[in-house]
C-alpha cells in the first residue's frame, strides 16, 4: 500500500491562504504595493497604530532581560521610521534599518538620520552596537539570504534579540485578519526559526516556566482582538534570544 504523506502545518496554511502570498517581485524584493495595502486595503501608515505598540515590546525586553530604559535597540525592517518615535516615547534609543527604498522615502525628517536604507544582511555598524534588536523582517527575506541576515544581526547584537516576524504556526485568525502571509518568502513555523537562530550562534533567552508564564501575561493583557496571536503559551519561548 501507498504511503500517504500527511501535510505539515506550512503546507496546509500556504495552501489556505495561498491567495495572500504575493508582493515580491522577480528579484526578491517588496514591492510597493505591499506597503500601499498593507493589510484589508490599507496603508502601511494607516494601520500602524493598530499594528505596533512600543509598550509591548518594552515589557517583553523587561520580563526576559531585566532591562530598563534607556538602552539602544535597532528595528530591523523598520519602514518609515514611524516604531522609532514610539519607543523613543519610552526611553529607548531606537535606530532602524529598512531595504524598501519606497516605504524609507516615507521617513520623517527628523527620523532620517537613525533609520536607514540597507541591507539587514551587511549592516553599516560596528560589532555589538546595539543592546537589544527588534526583528520582523526575516521571514520577508529569501530562504537563502536568512542564515546570513542572522549572522549580521548576532554581529551587532550586544544582550539579546526579539523575533516578531511571521511563522506559519500563527493561529488562522490572525493570519487571516492581518493578511499576514502577503510579501512572504521564508515560510517555517515557530520552531523552525528558533532551531535557526540557535544554530547562527544565538541561546534560547526563555527556558523557566515562570517567565513564559509572564510573557504570556503581558501579552494577554495587550492583545485586544477576541483571538490570540501564538497557538499557546509555550511557543513564546521561541521568540527571545541572548547572544552567546
Amino acid at each position: 500500500m501507498r504511503d500517504v504523506k500527511t501535510p505539515t502545518i506550512t503546507e496546509l496554511r500556504k495552501r489556505k491562504f495561498a491567495d495572500q502570498i504575493k508582493d515580491v517581485d522577480k528579484d526578491g524584493a517588496l514591492t510597493d504595493s505591499f506597503f500601499e495595502s498593507y493589510s484589508n486595503d490599507l496603508s502601511y501608515e494607516d494601520v500602524f497604530e493598530d499594528a505596533f505598540n512600543g509598550k509591548y515590546i518594552v515589557d517583553l525586553i523587561r520580563a526576559v532581560w531585566g532591562a530598563e530604559p534607556p538602552y539602544t535597540l535597532l528595528d530591523c525592517g523598520s519602514a518609515n521610521g514611524l516604531t522609532l518615535e514610539e519607543f523613543e516615547k519610552f526611553g529607548v534609543v531606537a535606530w532602524g534599518i529598512e531595504n524598501s527604498a519606497y516605504i524609507h522615502a516615507k521617513t520623517p525628517e527628523e527620523w532620517r538620520e537613525r533609520n536607514l536604507l540597507g541591507d539587514v544582511c551587511k549592516m553599516p555598524f560596528e560589532d555589538d552596537t546595539f543592546d537589544f534588536l527588534y526583528v520582523t523582517c526575516l521571514p520577508h527575506l529569501p530562504e537563502d539570504k536568512v542564515g546570513l541576515a542572522m549572522k549580521e544581526m548576532r554581529r551587532v547584537c550586544r544582550k539579546g534579540l526579539v523575533l516578531q516576524g511571521v511563522t506559519t504556526d500563527m493561529t488562522e485568525e490572525v493570519i487571516e485578519d492581518y493578511e499576514l502571509f502577503k510579501g512572504l518568502q521564508t515560510f517555517w513555523t515557530c520552531s523552525e526559526w528558533s532551531d535557526a537562530m540557535v544554530n547562527c550562534g544565538f541561546k534560547l533567552a526563555v527556558t523557566d516556566q515562570a517567565m513564559i508564564d509572564e510573557l504570556w501575561r503581558i501579552e494577554q493583557e495587550t492583545d485586544e482582538d477576541d483571538w490570540d496571536w501564538y497557538s499557546g503559551k509555550e511557543a513564546m519561548r521561541h521568540h527571545f534570544f541572548s547572544k552567546r
